[in-house]
């Protein structure tokens, strides 16, 4: 019985992916942030803050550029890595 039940651990092991730890997650999901300031010149240079906590980017006073991941479908109780951060809408326009 206990080699039966190693075998099923073993083999549900090699289907599951694991997410990321958050110092990778957090360090991704920066470079998004910052890649988009990047490209966005009046992003740049009215520049506030990042708002790591809520994905947002505040800007030229009171504009917010917000960010946040796809909904993807997970089995119950399967782990796997979370999508990609991704521009979502800015309050203001970002190409001035």
């Amino acid at each position: 019985m206990k080699s039966i039940l190693f075998i099923i651990v073993l083999l549900y092991g090699q289907f599951v992916s694991a997410a990321l730890p958050p110092r990778y997650q957090n360090a991704n999901d920066l470079d998004v942030m910052v890649s988009f300031i990047n490209t966005h010149p009046a992003v740049a240079s009215s520049l506030d803050f990042i708002d790591f906590r809520n994905k947002t980017v505040i800007y030229n006073v009171d504009c917010k550029a917000v960010f946040g991941r796809k909904v993807s479908f997970k089995l119950p109780g399967w782990v796997g890595p979370a999508e990609p951060l991704e521009f979502k809408h800015s309050s203001c326009d970002v190409d001035d």
